[in-house]
């Protein structure tokens, strides 16, 4: 019993570790794509890492060259002339070389780059797709915390009063550390009107000036900065202590926000709008790929069409040809009137142009296929036949799900919905933003002075100005004297700015919650499209089924009206007029039924359009579209997987060798 039980349990263990288990690996299937697509566009270009490569930030990034060059399966799909393409390949020649999804890649590396600039604190640039709100705090575009300062500050010293001993400090303007540096050189002759306080009526001045500082701003609303310098003066002056003098300065300063301008809301908003932006990327060129796709496939469908009717055409003429040659015969031995080969000429003649029409139509398509699926139309594919060999689909019963499900799986797979969402999440951050702006400025700043002063000390004479001598020093002394606080100065600053009437905030306030009522009326509006489109669709696809079906019955039915007028013609009951009119009759029931199984094909790709799962159900991956690299094989005539060209039979050369000239 015992051994029993403890079966049991390491059982119930198990399927309770796998059912616990379930979630976390179904959890990881739903985040792979977006782990996937987040990797594809990880690479900015830029160069941000200061150490070791500390001249990194400052060169040109480094992005790959522009090419406008066709992909190698586009020519291996080329044999003798002739590219005959699926339609799983015509996709496939699209995700590599389609111009629209090549346009359309450049939106989610904007988004990337973005989040680098707003990394730093910098408003973002936008992208398509995105809602750019007008409500935006202005005070910061470009910015993020206030305006940078900071410098060599003498701090007073060896002046009468010291100057003031409050110091408010200026704010920084960049999560990135920013390094100044400043040094100059000067000389000035100043005439003065007394001899008194200098011993001269000239004053000659020689100055030198040099200060290095750094600053940096947090997301709290928090920014210090940090500057050292000083200056060397000499001058013609005989009443100087220090001659040459040198004054040192050491100014360490904070600043908190503690109202405007006050935590993450306020200062990080820009890098939470840059990572949805990165979403907002994924569902636009999502979209994008998708109406590619879309268009893809019914420019393939048409092409197939267009084929058909040249089958029907070519068909008809030869029917035409064939009954002209037997009325002649049947003149020469006097069975039949000549009016009869007239009619039979007139009805070849407009064969022949109906043939002209439809082939050249089928060379137009082609033409647009070309441009579709290639980055230029140069080299062999210029002169190419397009053979399309997916013929047209057939109504199945379950073509179509029901519409309850098509809605359902639209409101769950149209990257419209997560763009709108993703939007509104970005009014959101603006909102917040917008509520901490109508506050008042109230800035707590503190910094720490110390001061130094040193140089050659002047020694007089008592009771005079008359120099006897000097003591030397310099400029380690006066920085020791910085460094060991021997000129301590200290201050705290509260600044409060309060506009009186605050209309600017008002109107960004006002705007920001108008601008978010508006995104909700457009989601709902986006929503009721959406639904509309979906049972459009359905009824597009019930449409093309009945179109389809009726144009078989008809074709069935014009064949065999033009075989019984055929055997009637042939025991001399009918005529040659009515003969042809049954076969006029048969090639436009063949043409109308070629018409309902293209429009039946493409009243699908609209139906997976509308419910989204055009790309799931044609195997488009977004990372490969985004990359612009298929890993699947391509259906390529002459391969060991492929031996003989579509249509080809058994036992036939894929590659013969040409005979005369290509059409």
């Amino acid at each position: 019993m015992s051994r029993i039980n403890r079966h049991t349990l390491v059982a119930a263990a198990l399927l309770l570790c796998v059912f616990c288990g379930l979630p976390q690996l179904y959890a990881q299937g739903q985040d792979n794509s977006e782990s996937s697509f987040n990797q594809a566009i990880a690479n900015t270009y830029t160069h941000t890492s200061w150490f070791p490569n500390i001249v990194g930030p400052y060169i040109n990034p480094r992005v790959p060259p522009f090419h406008l060059v066709n992909s190698q399966d586009l020519f291996q799909l080329i044999q003798n002339g002739t590219m005959h393409i699926s339609l799983e390949d015509a996709i496939s020649l699209a995700i590599e070389n389609n111009l629209d999804i090549a346009v359309a890649r450049y939106n989610p590396q904007y988004a990337q780059i973005d989040k680098v600039r707003a990394s730093s604190g910098a408003a973002t640039r936008g992208i398509t797709g995105a809602f750019t709100s007008s409500a935006e705090f202005a005070g910061a575009i470009g910015g993020g915390v206030g305006a940078g300062g900071g410098g060599f500050n003498s701090g007073g010293a060896g002046t009468a009063t010291g100057g003031s001993v409050i110091n408010p400090v200026s704010a920084a303007s960049s999560f990135d550390p920013v390094v100044s540096f400043f040094s100059g050189i000067g000389y000035r002759v100043s005439p003065l009107g007394e001899a008194t306080v200098f011993g001269s009526n000239i004053l000659s001045t020689n100055e030198t000036e040099y200060f290095g500082s750094v600053s940096q701003a947090f997301p709290t609303g928090t920014s210090y900065s940090i500057s050292l310098g000083g200056a060397r003066q000499s001058s013609n002056a005989l009443t100087q202590l220090f001659n040459p003098l040198i004054d040192t300065s050491l100014t360490v300063g904070i600043e908190q926000n503690l109202l405007n301008g006050f935590g993450y809301r306020a200062n990080k908003r820009y890098i939470y709008i840059a990572e949805n932006d990165i979403g907002i990327a994924k569902d636009y060129f999502r979209e994008q790929v998708a109406a590619t796709i879309q268009t893809i496939l019914n420019d393939y469908w048409t092409l197939a069409e267009d084929k058909q009717n040249v089958e029907v055409a070519e068909e008809a003429d030869k029917y035409d040809a064939k009954l002209l040659a037997d009325n002649k015969r049947q003149v020469q031995i006097g069975t039949m009137a000549p009016l009869d080969v007239i009619q039979a000429e007139s009805a070849l003649a407009t064969a022949d142009q109906n043939l002209i029409v439809a082939q050249t139509t089928y060379r137009q398509q082609q033409e647009v296929m070309k441009t579709a699926l290639s980055k230029q139309v140069t080299g062999p594919l210029l002169t190419a036949q397009i053979d399309p060999t997916t013929p047209l689909p057939q109504p199945k019963p379950d073509d179509a799900p029901s519409l309850d499900a098509a809605i359902a799986q639209a409101h769950a797979n149209r990257p419209e919905i997560d763009l709108n969402r993703l939007n509104l999440k970005n009014e959101n951050i603006i909102l917040k933003n917008n509520r901490n702006a109508l506050l008042p400025t109230l800035n707590l700043s503190a910094s720490f002075q110390p001061a130094g002063q040193n140089g050659d000390e002047v020694v007089f004479a008592p009771g005079g100005f008359q120099k006897v001598g000097k003591i030397s020093g310099g400029v380690n002394q006066a920085f020791s004297q910085v460094f060991h606080n021997r000129y301590p100065g200290y201050s705290v600053a509260l600044v409060l700015s309060m506009p009186i009437r605050n209309r600017t905030a008002q109107a960004d306030a006002a705007r920001a919650l108008l601008e978010e009522h508006y995104l909700r009326t457009t989601v709902q509006q986006e929503m009721n499209t959406i639904d509309q489109g979906v049972r459009t669709a359905e009824i597009g696809v019930l449409q093309g089924k009945a179109r389809v079906d009726a144009a078989q019955k008809a074709v069935e039915y014009a064949r065999e009206q033009l075989t019984d007028e055929q055997k009637k013609f042939q025991v001399g009951e009918s005529t040659v007029t009515l003969v042809l009119q049954m076969q006029s009759a048969l090639t436009t029931a063949e043409g109308n039924l070629v018409t309902a199984q293209s429009g039946y094909a493409q009243a699908l790709t609209t139906l997976q359009q509308a419910t989204g799962a055009i790309l799931q159900d044609n195997n488009v991956e977004l990372v490969q579209a985004l990359t612009g690299k298929v890993s699947r094989q391509l259906n390529i005539p002459g391969t060991p997987e492929n031996p003989n060209p579509p249509g080809a039979p058994a036992g036939t050369n894929a590659n013969p060798t040409p005979q005369g000239g290509g059409n």
